[in-house]
């Protein structure tokens, strides 16, 4: 057996209970979710400017479709659950661009990101995250093409990775979030450690209504010299009773090092609107 597969098997472990009347293929117990992290499981798209283009002939535009599945768990108490469940993301970019005064709408590159997780509410205030997942990069057709490669490049961005994230809500509307990484492949090409660091807050929230929302994230690589990238977003939500994050429309900025693709060591600095909600 291959060393980085004790990994998931330590995982697992972690979730074998006692409890009795556990929920399968249920709704998400618990909430684990990091919407301003650009590779976050999510459905969400972007059409953004890079502040160091002319707007109107280049623009950059992340797109993403995912969700996550409660495997197994328990609605302990009001305060306290926890839960195994599955995500899956695609992860893509476009460049919209003007050629020569022809417009042109290019697939760069897309990410595909699948992870299985144990969280567990502690009560009111924490929640924690144990993760372990896969990541891959792949660049799009018309990339190739305008660029002309004809061989393989080297994609450090094909990996597996075990992490732990944990959320405090600090009060009804503020959550709190940290959290450290590591590759667990052994012959990765990529250096292993990871952190994210960040706070998002709701306001004027209702079981059926917009509200508003705003926060920040903070991620670095040590791949990256742990040079953080920073995203901010504010804007609109929708909150409905039976989610337990609203759908968001957020004037976002972004600026680190390119969060997508093998290209990761380049830097990049947008700002756009975007829509983000929770499948």
């Amino acid at each position: 057996m291959k060393k980085w597969l004790i990994f998931p098997a330590l995982f697992f472990a972690l979730c074998v209970h006692s409890q009795s009347e556990k929920q399968t293929l249920g709704p998400r117990l618990t909430n684990t979710a990091l919407y301003l992290d650009p590779t976050e499981v999510q459905t969400f798209g972007s059409l953004t400017g890079l502040l160091d283009k002319n707007l109107t002939e280049n623009q950059y535009i992340p797109f993403a479709f995912g969700g996550s599945q409660s495997i197994y768990g328990k609605q302990i108490s009001e305060d306290k659950a926890w839960e195994l469940f599955a995500e899956f993301g695609v992860f893509t970019q476009f460049e919209w661009l003007i050629v020569e005064g022809q417009q042109q709408r290019n697939l760069i590159n897309a990410d595909y990101k699948a992870a299985i997780s144990y969280a567990r509410q502690v009560n009111a205030q924490w929640t924690y995250r144990l993760r372990f997942f896969h990541v891959s990069s792949h660049l799009g057709d018309d990339y190739i093409i305008r660029n002309s490669i004809n061989n393989y490049t080297q994609n450090k961005v094909n990996y597996e990775q075990l992490e732990i994230s944990f959320f405090y809500l600090l009060d009804e509307n503020i959550r709190l979030n940290a959290g450290l990484g590591s590759v667990v492949r052994p012959d990765a090409l990529r250096l292993p450690f990871s952190f994210h660091l960040g706070a998002n807050h709701n306001q004027w929230t209702k079981p059926k209504g917009w509200g508003l929302s705003y926060g920040w994230l903070l991620k670095g690589m040590q791949e990256n010299d742990f040079t953080p990238g920073i995203k901010l977003g504010i804007g609109l939500a929708y909150f409905t009773a039976h989610k337990k994050e609203p759908l968001r429309i957020l004037l976002e900025y972004y600026t680190g090092h390119l969060p997508y693709s093998q290209f990761e060591k380049g830097r990049i600095e947008w700002l756009g609107l975007g829509m983000y909600f929770y499948l």
